[in-house]
């Protein structure tokens, strides 16, 4: 039961990071404030996507958001195993995703020449609430695998 929860909750939480601001730069040449979503990079001011969205993060997003509902899908299934390994896929798609974003977070910082940058604090804070909660789960599922195989 409380894998449920923690793969729930999980992909909630992702659903949320996908669609938030997760940093924001001033650049250096125009002075516009730009701000960094799994989208794309706009400019506040002109209203205008900056050439080279960030894709991959918004297909990692959903990746992880999709394959956290399949795991608890397969809960209700009780195929341990295949929901273990999925939950396994998503832990490293989850850090795949920590470190695109720091990478783009460093890209867009270069490319802008940017002034002032800050990162969201809790649209860090999220995908690493996640990463835990992965492996919480993973170790609930093993737990359950085990009392019933003892049973």
């Amino acid at each position: 039961m409380a894998q449920r929860l923690y793969l729930l909750l999980s992909a909630v939480l992702m659903a949320i990071v996908s669609q938030s601001t997760l940093a924001t730069f001033i650049a250096e040449q125009d002075g516009f404030c730009y701000k960094l979503t799994c989208w794309r990079l706009l400019s506040v001011a002109t209203d205008e996507t900056v050439s080279g969205a960030p894709w991959a993060l918004m297909v990692l997003a959903l990746i992880i958001v999709l394959a956290s509902l399949f795991a608890l899908f397969l809960a209700f299934y009780q195929n341990y195993a295949l929901q273990k390994r999925t939950t396994i896929f998503n832990t490293l798609l989850v850090v795949g995703f920590l470190l695109v974003y720091g990478g783009y977070f460093i890209y867009y910082q270069s490319m802008l020449d940017a002034i002032s940058s800050e990162l969201t604090s809790w649209a860090v804070a999220v995908p690493v609430v996640v990463l835990i909660l992965q492996l919480m789960s993973f170790f609930a599922i093993r737990k359950k695998e085990a009392k019933v195989l003892s049973e």
